[in-house]
């Protein structure tokens, strides 16, 4: 892995600039070995800091993998191509959309652009968790040490989990399919010299699950909360609930339901917040750290740089109150027509979504003004050039912009990447399958009823159709979180978007376990590791060929 090493190296240090002096690189003007490491990290365990920092940090850098591209803004760009690729999440075909190429399945080939976008910047990521966890070893007593190790645990959990399901199916049904190299602190000169072969989708699972046990155990013996550490945003840090949501949902994705029940519980009760009520998603929001419903998140900061470019970050592509971005001239991310019409009419989560007259109740005067002045007199251009396209039916409205300021010129929204509500849908399928129906049930309708639809009723009768009520519910409430599409890919779901009303160029109906679904291990990757051969990879694939509206 010579050539990923180098990168990554490259990576560490542009993280290290961004978030002051970084202990993997230098300490006290002078750079040391791991030893003289661990002794500074003993004596002054906050130091430590600096690398945690650099993790999230370099998690919504830009250019990890083309940096000349407006699509490379780190994790949340990832997203916004996950999402793109659901049948949830439509957008104009125009080149204003720079991420048409991940919502056409396009150029599914080792040198794709998509599978550098989450390749390149995951493993730098990795890179950085395990730089810091060589320097803090595992049986750390300082409770700072023991809660800043635990970050690096489950940053690589998380990222390990994110790559299994972007290069593999389902580890349910393909247990022993290959998946992704796995880079530790432990192996990192055995790989760098002799490379590392792809690990079964059970291996990368059991990685996963392997540091975050570790990390759930760190967190809760150092007692400490990322609100005892950091006073800016603190939720950028994985808490002991966070750790416990992670775990959640890599039980689930493994079918381990009694496993993901007691964690999503787990989680639930260690969390400091609560779901958002009502009157709290009667409006945009989805913007801010300090909501109570975020678990964990991406904290952006006005002087970022994904904000300094003006219009390479996710409010740009995604907000539709985000003035002077690619939404407003024609990249307007819309829901699905077929899934804003299922939505019930009590269901608060209606208003997120405009009409097809162009109208939500969950706007006030302001906002509907401006959504107003966007409406064409001719109706939405599905398909069109670099020309300026007016407003979609089904724009969403779900996320308010930088301050809830409307027509915000300055693109600075935190974003999340996990919210609690989250934890009630996997605990409701999980006791679905591993305490009953009934038990299920009871969760998901209690919790739709008092936070979302106050006559909501479930008709599910066994397990297998309460999960499809709650992939149907997750659908809408995580739209644009991009989590979604791993939900397609665990419930080995196909792309169905013939009621969608999606750009023509866009519409396939495309069958479950589509070769086109899970990205190839990159080209460079492959030259450069010695235990990857071109017969290893994934096999690439055509783009699909767009079918006509309606069924």
């Amino acid at each position: 892995m010579k050539t990923s090493y180098k990168f990554l190296a490259v990576a560490l240090a542009v993280g290290s600039m961004t978030s002051c002096a970084d202990l993997d690189t230098e300490y006290l003007g002078g750079y040391v070995n791991t030893e003289q490491k661990e002794n500074a990290l003993n004596e002054k365990p906050e130091l430590a800091s600096a690398s945690v920092a650099a993790i999230a940090s370099q998690s919504i850098s830009l250019g990890d993998s083309y940096s000349s591209n407006h699509y490379d803004f780190g994790y949340p760009a990832i997203n916004l191509g996950f999402d793109s690729q659901t049948a949830d999440m439509a957008a104009g075909y125009t080149g204003y959309n720079w991420f048409r190429i991940w919502a056409m399945f396009a150029a599914n080939s080792p040198n794709a652009t998509r599978t550098y976008q989450v390749w390149d910047p995951v493993y730098a990521n990795i890179k950085i968790c395990n730089d810091l966890l060589a320097t803090i070893p595992a049986d750390a007593d300082n409770a700072t040490l023991q809660f800043y190790r635990a970050q690096g645990l489950a940053n690589r959990a998380y990222d390990y989990w994110l790559l299994a399901n972007s290069y593999q199916f389902n580890v349910q049904r393909h247990p022993d399919a290959l998946c992704v190299p796995i880079l530790t602190d432990e192996n990192t000169e055995t790989s760098a010299a002799e490379g590392t072969p792809r690990a079964t989708t059970t291996k990368v699972y059991a990685q996963v699950i392997k540091d975050l046990n570790e990390a759930i155990t760190l967190l809760t013996n150092s007692g400490l909360t990322p609100e005892q550490l950091i006073g800016d945003k603190p939720k950028r840090l994985v808490s002991l609930a966070t750790a416990y949501g992670l775990r959640a949902r890599a039980h689930l994705s493994m079918g381990l339901y009694k496993e993901a029940a007691a964690d999503a519980q787990a989680a639930i009760n260690n969390f400091n917040g609560a779901p958002a009520s009502i009157a709290d998603v009667s409006k945009p929001t989805f913007c801010s750290l300090n909501e109570a419903d975020w678990m964990w998140g991406f904290a952006i900061a006005e002087t970022d740089g994904c904000v300094q470019t003006g219009i390479i970050n996710w409010p740009s592509m995604a907000c539709s109150f985000a003035g002077g971005g690619y939404v407003t001239v024609g990249a307007w991310r819309y829901c699905a027509e077929d899934l804003y019409n299922a939505i019930p009419a009590t269901d608060v989560r209606k208003g997120w979504f405009l009409d097809a007259n162009y109208k939500s109740a969950n706007l006030n005067a302001q906002e509907q003004a401006y959504m107003d002045a966007f409406i064409g007199d001719e109706g939405p251009i599905y398909d069109a050039a670099n020309a300026q396209i007016p407003l979609f039916p089904y724009t969403n409205v779900k996320f308010a912009a930088y301050q809830n300021v409307v027509n915000q010129q300055v693109q600075a929204s935190d974003l999340p990447r996990m919210r609690v509500e989250e934890m009630y849908y996997i605990l409701a399928e999980a006791q679905g399958f591993s305490q009953g129906v009934a038990a299920g049930k009871a969760t998901l309708e209690n919790f739709e009823k008092a936070y979302r639809n106050p006559a909501y009723a479930c008709k599910a009768t066994t397990a297998e159709e309460l999960q499809e009520a709650i992939f149907q519910i997750k659908r809408v409430e995580l739209w644009g979180e991009g989590l979604m599409y791993f939900e397609y890919l665990r419930l080995n779901k196909g792309i169905d978007r013939r009621l969608g009303k999606y750009p023509y160029a866009l519409t396939f109906n495309l069958p479950a376990e589509s070769p086109c679904m899970i990205y190839c291990i990159p080209q460079s990757e492959i030259n450069a590791n010695k235990q990857i051969s071109e017969e290893q990879n994934n096999p690439s694939s055509n783009n699909p060929t767009p079918v006509p509206w309606g069924i």
